[in-house]
């Protein structure tokens, strides 16, 4: 497979601007959805519209403006098989551990059908992905790797934006865990790796190691 067979749609959504993501191979009915966010209703549109069917719901972390839409997800698709990482996997039924106490909407969402491990491959909607554990914003946090013949991409979740990192501030947050993740698990792709950052644009490796001030 070819990173050109694959066709990724963008949908920012909440006023967290959290990206959701649907991705499929071209042609293909079935598709991936990269974190639901708070407000899925614009992924949610655009899977109906296509005549979409969701094998899979991939989860980066728990963190309430990356899962607070999961249980609207699962209803409108209940054969879809929402992953996450195992160390992250309390977060979604643990209103303090996913922050949304914190912002007076107590959430607990469905559990994960499948817990993940770091460099567990599996594929979905005919895809390959190899989740790779990058703690640093949260404890459990994964990244999603699609290597493919002509390039490589990481949906990054929070680890790292263009210009930026992700937070540390959280109760499980650690800046050095984080910058650790960030040289090991991304700047050693090539420089034209595509990352897809949970919040903002997308960058490259090559750019974010030119000129992201934190690294």
């Amino acid at each position: 497979m070819k990173l050109a067979d694959l066709e990724i749609k963008t949908f920012v959504n909440s006023d967290f601007a959290e990206n959701l993501y649907v991705l499929r191979v071209r042609g293909s009915r079935d598709c991936v959805i990269v974190d639901p966010g708070i407000d899925p209703e614009k992924g949610i549109a655009y899977i109906r519209k296509e005549e979409l069917l969701p094998r899979a719901v991939l989860i980066t972390h728990g963190h309430y403006d990356h899962i607070g839409g999961l249980n609207r997800v699962k209803a409108e698709w209940p054969e879809a098989v929402v992953m996450i990482g195992e160390a992250e996997r309390p977060k979604l039924t643990d209103p303090s551990g996913n922050l949304s106490v914190h912002f007076g909407i107590p959430l607990r969402t469905i559990d994960a059908d499948r817990s993940l491990r770091d460099g567990e491959t599996f594929t979905a909607a005919g895809i390959e992905f190899t989740p790779v554990f990058s703690p640093g914003h949260s404890s459990g946090h994964l990244v999603y790797k699609i290597e493919a013949e002509d390039g490589v991409l990481v949906f990054v979740g929070d680890v790292i934006f263009a210009g930026s990192i992700g937070r540390t501030d959280f109760p499980d947050g650690n800046t050095e865990a984080l910058l650790n993740s960030i040289k090991t698990n991304l700047l050693t792709l090539p420089d034209s790796t595509l990352l897809l950052t949970g919040h903002g644009p997308s960058t490259k490796v090559g750019r974010e190691r030119a000129v992201n001030p934190w690294l």
